[in-house]
């Protein structure tokens, strides 16, 4: 077997939101917009609104610490909004969120009513640079947990409504999953699994979604070495295989469970016929991976596994061992020949 992990470990250097810069800039627009949205409230307040206020919080990847770079550079920061109020103060969710876009609305920035949040997009030159997706919550009247503001503006009643949510509570769950050097691995394989989606997915709208794939390496990774080291390939491999162990024998279906209020399945929405490549695209990832974990060439190794990751992922060049050991099975045994033996 080929030891490949160098090359996993470079190419996670090379996908991860780990820039500085990058994250201070995802944190700027992220302080920015809060602000604006108090500044907001607080004008509409004047205007003989009612007055409003709030508490904000980062969730998703960002504070689960599992970005990647995004491939089409347009990237993103999941902030949770938690309203100072609870559910009966308005008549329906869609209200508060239109309350929302209205209290951010501006020339430099598009923002749209979701049916789980609402998206705010920044362009440059014409083109999206990044996007803050404000979840909208209000408080229970006891417990830890919030409401989730669900549905769009046009949606029909059966589609607008109050979910039981714990996003603190879920980015505590990933964040906790593991401990050490394994934590690492398992936040190294959930961005490559979130890498190996994009790359396979052309149409995103039937891509599984990031959180769904958290989950998933939530529930069936297990940490992985080879010779006492560290092995991500193994791991991958491991993951995926439990994933596609998974499939319900008659359904065809994998269900990923919300580890959190209201535990949820994650992929309860995907059609048939998108769970079907799904679970295509898996088996053909799968294989891949074992392809590689069976070469003893670390160059056609890496050859297998750019398939499946892109170019991003090295090339991978085969290094000559010239320990004393290795050197000794490569000398010509000596033939003694003649009359003196």
């Amino acid at each position: 077997m080929a030891n490949v992990q160098k090359q996993f470990d470079d190419f996670h250097s090379g996908i991860r939101l780990s820039n500085d810069d990058e994250k201070a800039k995802l944190q700027d627009k992220r302080n920015m917009l809060v602000k604006n949205l108090k500044d907001g409230l607080k004008k509409r307040a004047e205007d003989g609104d009612s007055s409003h206020s709030f508490e904000s919080f980062n969730q998703g990847s960002y504070a689960m610490h599992t970005g990647t770079k995004p491939l089409n550079d347009e990237y993103d920061i999941d902030v949770g909004i938690i309203f100072d109020n609870v559910k009966e103060d308005f008549d329906d969710p869609v209200e508060l969120k239109k309350m929302v876009r209205k209290a951010i609305e501006s020339n430099f920035r598009t923002v749209k009513i979701r049916r789980p949040c609402v998206t705010v997009t920044y362009q440059k030159d014409g083109r999206p640079e990044y996007h803050v997706d404000l979840a909208i919550y209000v408080k229970k009247t006891s417990g830890d947990t919030y409401y989730l503001a669900m549905g769009k503006e046009h949606s029909t009643s059966d589609n607008i409504e109050w979910w039981d949510s714990d996003p603190k509570g879920l980015t505590d769950k990933i964040n906790n999953r593991f401990t050490g050097d394994d934590r690492k691995q398992f936040k190294r394989v959930i961005r490559f699994l979130k890498r190996w989606r994009d790359k396979k997915f052309t149409n995103s709208n039937e891509a599984p979604i990031s959180i769904a794939l958290t989950c998933a390496t939530y529930h069936w990774f297990a940490p992985a070495k080879t010779g006492g080291e560290y092995s991500d390939l193994r791991a991958m491999l491991n993951l995926v295989n439990d994933m596609l162990d998974e499939f319900g024998i008659f359904s065809g279906r994998l269900a990923v469970e919300l580890p959190v209020t209201p535990y949820n399945n994650l992929l309860e929405g995907v059609t048939d016929n998108q769970m079907g490549s799904f679970k295509e695209k898996l088996t053909i990832f799968r294989d891949t991976l074992q392809s590689a974990l069976d070469e003893t060439s670390i160059k056609e190794a890496c050859k297998q596994l750019r398939k499946q990751f892109g170019n991003e992922f090295p090339e991978g060049e085969d290094v000559e061992d010239n320990s004393e050991s290795s050197l000794k099975s490569r000398v010509a045994p000596v033939v003694v020949t003649g009359s003196s033996a």
